[in-house]
């Protein structure tokens, strides 16, 4: 799971942003994962997280939505077995079964 976090991570983008103010203004995706029982997460949640969409320009939301669904369909992918709730604000995001991945188009 970590490591498609790495493959997603927009952090060299919000240093471009920061240091030339070219680009979007993305915010790391943060989250928690939790495959032992915790006190911290709700038992049986493993994987909660949260970002700011990127909206300084136009397509800005547009692309930072299409960008995490991307991430968030490879992690659920990867960690089969479980429930998913993905959500752009009150926005779920569905699952398309043929494409195995979150369209937000839906």
């Amino acid at each position: 799971m970590e490591e498609i976090v790495r493959r997603y991570c927009v952090d060299d983008q919000i240093e471009r942003f920061l240091s030339l103010g070219a680009g979007l203004n993305w915010e790391s995706f943060d989250f928690s994962t939790n495959l032992e029982p915790s006190r911290f997460l709700k038992k049986g949640l493993v994987l909660s997280g949260s970002t700011k969409l990127p909206d300084n320009q136009e397509d800005a939301s547009w692309v930072g939505v299409q960008h995490w669904c991307e991430c968030l369909s490879q992690i659920r992918i990867s960690v089969s077995g479980c429930e998913w709730k993905v959500a752009v604000e009150d926005h779920e995001m569905r699952w398309d079964a043929v494409l195995n991945s979150y369209d937000p188009t839906l």
